[in-house]
């Protein structure tokens, strides 16, 4: 039995286009720019000149393309329930779920919009309709929830409840609250 699941990308399609053209292209070109004035001013042994201002910038880009590509999952350790980040299927950071009074687990399915940040001006109500399948721990009668994961895909949704029913102590119910 496999003890995680790694899902979906951590970031959207609307945050990986923010960090692309807001951070990644001028960190880019800040790079580019002090080659370039280097090799104006030195010739191509002197390199190491440039390095005190291209080390941190080359970094800003690694942890920026790093970002990009950066996917979220769940994990079972020692009978306890983490939601982790995941770097090319290496482990990078996880936060323990606490599963006290939660018993059921629900896939909610929504309509979500999301507004396109870059239209605003020219169109103000310029927005990107999508569907999630929201993974929501319960407790006994549905009245306090918890979201665990969102995902794009259905079938990794249900792919997500059975890896949490088989490792942990939480049963499958349609969402149906009883405030009784």
């Amino acid at each position: 039995m496999k003890n995680e699941i790694i899902l979906e990308s951590k970031l959207t399609v609307h945050q990986k286009t923010h960090i692309s053209v807001v951070m990644l292209i001028p960190v880019f070109f800040v790079i580019v720019i002090t080659l370039i004035q280097h090799f104006e001013q030195h010739n191509l042994s002197d390199i190491s000149l440039s390095f005190p201002r291209l080390i941190p910038a080359t970094i800003v880009l690694l942890v920026l393309i790093m970002l990009l590509f950066l996917k979220t999952g769940i994990l079972e350790k020692n009978n306890n329930l983490y939601e982790g980040t995941y770097f090319k299927g290496k482990l990078l950071f996880k936060k323990k779920i606490n599963l006290t009074d939660k018993t059921k687990v629900a896939i909610l399915k929504l309509n979500k919009r999301q507004k396109m940040a870059w239209f605003s001006i020219a169109n103000p109500d310029q927005a990107l309709s999508y569907h999630k399948n929201d993974i929501t721990l319960l407790n006994d009668k549905h009245t306090r929830k918890e979201l665990l994961v969102s995902l794009d895909d259905e079938n990794l949704a249900n792919k997500t409840v059975s890896f949490l029913e088989e490792n942990f102590d939480l049963t499958f119910e349609t969402y149906n609250p009883d405030f009784s």
